[in-house]
């Protein structure tokens, strides 16, 4: 669906990946993985794959089948529980998160946004993270609300157009992953990817106001 078909009128919400569309924090949650198991070809290849696989996906669903993938290469280890590892990627990357770059355009885009509509977060990182990293980087003004893990965000999405009772048409999701676009799709909603700076051009023709 092109831009033209969306009367800039009706648009009234937008909701927004974290990871990559506001924050550029790929690398460093892609690279946490690999500092949690040993230091081998093996372990490494296991990773790898599993992370070109389901690299969207919650660091639970990722964790879990990287330990699932090692058990059945060498079944006498004992990996920790799968929560302890959770834990240890969330210390490895909180920090990290926190105090890393902005995408370029990310802080111009949220000052242009939220002054015109009602903004929120759709994330799979934990929300209590998310949270955290929001509540430090002196975010919350700009969002109504914020929602990560464990929430899926095709039912996050939902819930948003249920709760501010707007057509899906009047809602934008901008984001740098497939299911970005594929929770969009699901809700028919304007979808607008992010590549290596946000798209505040595009979003601002949309609104009337590039």
């Amino acid at each position: 669906m092109g831009c033209s078909l969306i009367p800039a009128a009706i648009i009234k919400v937008v909701v927004l990946d974290f990871d990559g569309t506001l924050i550029d924090s790929n690398s460093l949650k892609y690279n946490a993985f690999f500092k949690l198991f040993p230091d081998d070809p093996e372990s490494e290849n296991i990773v790898s794959a599993v992370l070109d696989e389901i690299f969207e996906k919650s660091r639970y669903d990722i964790l879990a089948e990287i330990m699932a993938r090692r058990q059945r290469r060498q079944p006498e280890q004992n990996p920790l529980a799968l929560k302890n590892l959770a834990r240890a990627y969330n210390r490895l990357v909180l920090d990290g998160a926190k105090h890393c770059r902005l995408i370029p355009g990310a802080k111009e885009a949220l000052d242009f946004l939220a002054a015109r509509l009602r903004l929120y977060v759709s994330s799979t990182t934990p929300e209590d993270a998310l949270k955290e990293i929001i509540d430090f980087r002196g975010w919350n003004d700009y969002f109504v609300d914020i929602f990560g893990y464990p929430r899926k965000k095709p039912e996050t999405l939902a819930e948003i157009i249920e709760r501010e009772k707007v057509a899906n048409s009047g809602v934008i999701v901008i984001g740098d992953g497939e299911s970005d676009r594929l929770s969009a799709r699901e809700n028919r909603c304007k979808f607008i990817p992010v590549q290596k700076i946000f798209p505040l051009s595009e979003v601002a023709r949309m609104l009337g106001d590039g």
